[in-house]
């Protein structure tokens, strides 16, 4: 569905509104006052947009129109000059940096693509207008942060990095990355010998923030980003009483306006504590800490720019045994379908990839080898060789698939359980900006469409009767058997009594009912 734009003033007077009204007003409650104040509606992320960091500078003095300086801060172009002022905020809060010439070369391409501008002659766009245009907006010079040459030689920033993590007890020091994750990938082109009308490529590609300390008893809950605010999968389930936090955006990335949010939520966890965060200056984490820095007793150290394949604990075996955990559960769901002669990607759906990353990352992947990640980075000090063991026996278990499944030009287990589409890699500026520009001219003239959700198999909620059911099943299973010791019988125990609790008050909640009917 086409939404008409939001220009810099609406978004100024929505985010002036929304901080005058107490308590925080809904977003659905933004969208009414909106379309009661300029008369059409905006989508719901437009609102998470506008209200987000990425335009905090509009609150500032700098960001605001008095009536003695509208003429100049209006400028000879003001539709222009807005359309290339929302492009900078946004080029900034991607973490990219502009230079006065970039300026004026997109400005160029806006007057071509604005109706407005289009059929008149393209004015110089010189350094005074240049210098004027910033101005106006409060745009100063600045400087990236980690640039590859500053520090001439890696293991001298390492030795540096390790005389500040000897200030911290190794359970106060963290590190934070994301990685992308095809979460319903197949192990070749296609399950089948001939291919399936109508069936498409699968793109199915969330991101996974993680975040854990260096003993791996502080692991952070996961932050899953993907492109749809609810999608249809995960109708009815709550992420957070699972433990996941779930975000999305037009492209399933770590965005500054999600980094900024994460690390809201890092700081609220660490409380008081005095802490280590380390990441690599990947641009989302270098403009979310610019936008929202940290409290004085959390401390953030950048590791050494173009080598965090062998400086980062999480890129040191964290995030290859999270995926190799992941694919185990994987491989486990294709092998029962083929056995029932069944089609295992007309079965997975969102809600099993984020059941198998939460037991992926809670459960499976130990204290030792999170540890010795930390280790072989060289951010801790030691002398004593480590090894990062992975998943044991998911060699024969991706061999059972191939062979069940009769799976043609099967793809290496390696490329399977580490595909190199994954890598969460940043556009080069021009890509990213001209992407931008064109999204941002797109919106202002009222033409941007609504990003469509995935299509994915419907997946309703068990009922209470056939979780008992269920539940029943596994009680007898474990009494019959001696494999399980009796730790399991004990939860299964525990789990009982509770589901039973659920029953009995839904059956007297169902007779309150019925006595007002």
């Amino acid at each position: 569905m086409a939404r008409q734009g939001i220009t810099i003033e609406q978004r100024r007077a929505l985010r002036r509104w929304a901080h005058r009204q107490h308590p925080k007003p809904t977003q659905k409650a933004c969208i009414q006052w909106f379309q009661e104040t300029y008369g059409h509606k905006v989508s719901q992320s437009t609102i998470s947009e506008s209200l987000s960091a990425t335009f905090e500078r509009l609150d500032t003095e700098a960001g605001a129109v008095s009536t003695s300086a509208l003429r100049i801060r209006s400028g000879f172009w003001p539709e222009l000059e807005e359309v290339l002022w929302h492009w900078q905020l946004r080029i900034e809060a991607k973490g990219a940096f502009t230079t006065g010439e970039i300026l004026r070369e997109k400005a160029r391409e806006v007057w071509h693509q604005l109706p407005h501008y289009r059929e008149k002659p393209e004015p110089e766009f010189s350094t005074r207008w240049l210098e004027k245009f910033k101005k106006r907006h409060g745009i100063r010079a600045r400087f990236q942060h980690g640039e590859a040459g500053s520090i001439p030689n890696v293991e001298e920033a390492m030795e540096g990095l390790r005389l500040i993590t000897k200030q911290y007890e190794e359970k106060d020091i963290y590190n934070m990355d994301e990685t992308g994750l095809f979460w319903r990938m197949r192990p070749s082109r296609g399950l089948l010998s001939q291919s399936i009308p109508g069936v498409k490529k699968d793109k199915a590609r969330i991101t996974v923030i993680l975040c854990t300390n260096a003993t791996g008893e502080d692991r952070i809950q996961p932050w899953f980003i993907g492109k749809a605010k609810k999608p249809r999968a995960l109708q009815g389930i709550d992420i957070s009483g699972i433990g996941g936090v779930w975000k999305y955006n037009s492209k399933a990335w770590n965005t500054t306006i999600v980094m900024v949010e994460c690390l809201q939520a890092f700081y609220r966890h660490i409380g008081g504590r005095q802490v280590l965060l380390t990441m690599d200056n990947f641009s989302a984490h270098i403009m979310g800490i610019e936008l929202h820095p940290p409290p004085s007793n959390i401390r953030i150290e950048w590791l050494p720019p173009n080598s965090t394949s062998c400086t980062q604990p999480l890129d040191q075996g964290i995030i290859q045994n999270f995926k190799v955990y992941y694919r185990r559960q994987q491989l486990l769901i294709m092998l029962s379908s083929f056995d029932k002669e069944e089609d295992p990607y007309s079965i997975i759906t969102l809600r099993h990839a984020i059941r198998w990353a939460l037991r992926a990352w809670n459960t499976d992947i130990t204290n030792q080898t999170i540890y010795n990640c930390f280790l072989k980075s060289t951010l801790i000090s030691t002398t004593r060789p480590t090894s990062i063991p992975l998943c044991e026996n998911i060699d024969i278990l991706f061999q059972d698939v191939i062979r069940a499944g009769k799976i043609h030009n099967a793809m290496s287990l390696t490329s399977f359980l580490n595909p190199i589409e994954e890598v969460e890699e940043e556009e080069d500026t021009t890509s990213q900006g001209n992407m931008i520009l064109h999204e941002v001219i797109q919106e202002h003239l009222g033409l941007l469409t609504e990003e469509e959700e995935e299509e994915e198999p419907e997946q309703p909620l068990p009922t209470l009767q056939e979780a008992r059911q269920a539940l029943q099943v596994l009680v007898e299973y474990t009494e019959g058997s001696n494999k399980l010791g009796k730790s399991y019988s004990r939860a299964l125990e525990r789990l009982t009594t509770d589901i039973e609790a659920l029953v009995i008050s839904s059956r007297q909640q169902s007779t309150l009912d019925s006595w007002f009917t």
